[in-house]
């Protein structure tokens, strides 16, 4: 996922080696970073895809102040900081208090090391605010990761209750999905889905499935749904306009991801769909576990040799 970062200096050999300090300290990040050296061309800049604002306090036509009220209106989930020469005892925070992660003296000994440190944070908090997260997410994950999803056998079972699912829906695209810390992964699909590749997890319908009280969501057009607003385009990309999705639950009653078909146009789904969707869901579910418990049973049996 690119992270686009806007770092505002007047002074351009500075913001140039403020820039190259952070690719080199977030390397593993995958960062795209806009410059701008005065209030009206960062303006300029803003937009809703920029996740970190990184701004001196003394601009040629206002101040950092005056940028990071713009980004609360142009971009309000994206971190601001205040990384400047000018003396903070000299400032007067009081009217953006809780809008600056926070400021960082350009002078300090760490303070490179420190802005970094903070970009780095605002970045992993911004990626979790995009989409929810169960509360029970750390358990949920623990038990993904127990599951050996990789075996021949069980994704050809899996492909069979894709097809019975496509079948029933008369749809040309269904699959079974995992919902990893930052990706929704495809373990079995059907039809056109099958040229589908891992996406984010921000872009995905299936994280809110996961959160579903009663285990199944419908969405009878993702063009009408506010939750998928910024995601519709994407979506639409796919082939996917309406959406069922049930959950896969393990026996400890954890969600692993969801069992989904998807329609190119919007569509009604009737709770006969949801309880017959579910069904399958949970044959799925069985079939995984199955699987896990028979390869327990061999590496015991090897182990006994």
């Amino acid at each position: 996922m690119v992270h686009h970062i806007l770092c505002v200096d007047p002074d351009e050999d500075a913001r140039e080696e403020t820039v190259d300090k952070l690719r080199s300290e977030l390397a593993a990040q995958d960062l795209r970073f806009e410059t701008a050296g005065s209030l009206a061309s960062a303006e300029a800049e803003l937009t809703t895809d920029t996740a970190a604002v990184i701004t001196e306090y003394e601009l040629p036509d206002g101040t950092g102040f005056d940028l990071i009220g713009a980004a609360q209106t142009a971009c309000p989930d994206a971190g601001c900081i205040l990384y400047t020469d000018t003396d903070p005892d000299t400032i007067d925070t009081t009217a953006l208090r809780g809008s600056i992660t926070e400021y960082v003296g350009k002078d300090s000994i760490f303070g490179t090391e420190r802005l970094s440190q903070l970009l780095g944070t605002t970045i992993e908090t911004r990626v979790q605010a995009t989409y929810p997260v169960p509360q029970n997410e750390t358990e949920r994950l623990a038990a993904l990761r127990s599951y050996d999803l990789d075996s021949p056998d069980l994704l050809a079972s899996l492909d069979r209750i894709t097809d019975l699912a496509a079948d029933h829906f008369d749809v040309d695209r269904a699959s079974i999905n995992i919902i990893n810390e930052h990706s929704q992964d495809f373990l079995a699909c059907y039809g056109d889905a099958q040229d589908w590749e891992s996406m984010d997890r921000e872009d995905s319908i299936c994280t809110f499935t996961i959160l579903e009280d009663d285990d199944v969501m419908t969405v009878e057009d993702v063009t009408e749904d506010p939750r998928f607003e910024t995601r519709s385009e994407t979506l639409l990309d796919m082939g996917i306009r309406a959406y069922l999705g049930a959950n896969l639950i393990t026996s400890n009653g954890l969600v692993i991801g969801p069992l989904c078909v998807y329609d190119d146009d919007s569509r009604e789904f009737s709770a006969a769909d949801e309880a017959y969707l579910r069904d399958l869901a949970d044959v799925a579910m069985d079939l995984i576990e199955l699987h896990s418990r028979l390869d327990s049973v061999a590496g015991d049996m090897g182990e006994a040799q």
